[in-house]
This record gives C-alpha cells, sequence and structure tokens, in this order.
C-alpha cells in the first residue's frame, strides 16, 4: 500500500460535504491499495460478514503485525485503505487498545454506509482486533 498517513486520509474525508464526494474520496484511495494475488484470495483469508468480498491477511510474525486486504468493492477498498492506515505500524497490543470503530465513526462514513456495510466493516475490525 502506498502509505498515506491517516491524518491526512482522516482530514480529507472529514471535509467531504456530501455523499458524493466521500465516495469520491473513497474511491480515490482504494486506487493505492496493492491488489491481492488470486493465490491470496482463498477462503480462510475472506472476511465473513462482509455485503462484498472482502481479504485480509495478517501476518503475524513479529510484534508489529503487517496487513494485507482486498475487496471486489471500490468503495470497500478504500475503507480499507482507511483502515490500515490507522492500525500500519502499530503494535499488537496498541492495535487492541484502541476504539476503532470509536475512530472510524469521526469520518463521517457512517450516513454513507449502507447497515451491511457497516457490519461487514465491524467485522474487518473484529478480525483485526483479534491480531
Amino acid at each position: 500500500m502506498e502509505h498515506l498517513p491517516y491524518q491526512n486520509i482522516k482530514e480529507q474525508l472529514q471535509s467531504c460535504r456530501s455523499k458524493e464526494e466521500t465516495f469520491k474520496a473513497l474511491v480515490t484511495l482504494s486506487k493505492t491499495l496493492i491488489r491481492l494475488t488470486p493465490e491470496d484470495k482463498i477462503d480462510s483469508n475472506l472476511v465473513k460478514g462482509c455485503e462484498t468480498a472482502v481479504w485480509l491477511i495478517i501476518d503475524r510474525t513479529n510484534n508489529i503485525p503487517q496487513f494485507k486486504a482486498d475487496s471486489d468493492a471500490k468503495l470497500m477498498r478504500g475503507i480499507l485503505v482507511t483502515i490500515l492506515s490507522l492500525i500500519e505500524g502499530r503494535s499488537t497490543h496498541e492495535i487492541q487498545s484502541m476504539d476503532l470503530s470509536s475512530e472510524l465513526a469521526q469520518l463521517n462514513l457512517g450516513s454513507y454506509l449502507t447497515q451491511s456495510r457497516t457490519n461487514g466493516v465491524l467485522s474487518i475490525l473484529k478480525k483485526i482486533a483479534q491480531t
């Protein structure tokens, strides 16, 4: 993933004044996500509970977990970029002590996401918190 600082993403999303602006911002962010290979898109990496297919790979070989993710949907890829930028470089303990839902709630996504997409994001956050 192109390393976009979370603070920059947060400011960009908070400055959106409409659903259309938010959508465009997320689609633009989606283009920075390194796509997974077909070999990585296996059932064991699939996040259950998402409206669209979302894969999340967590490499736990050291105290700073490494995350890779992908989705079939541009909007969800933009959300994944946002989530990954929030947790990138943090230790497992730091990630587990964060209130990821609260942090994401500050990004004006709630009014944009459907209930099923919100449930999908919560499933992603739950899987991340189990690192």
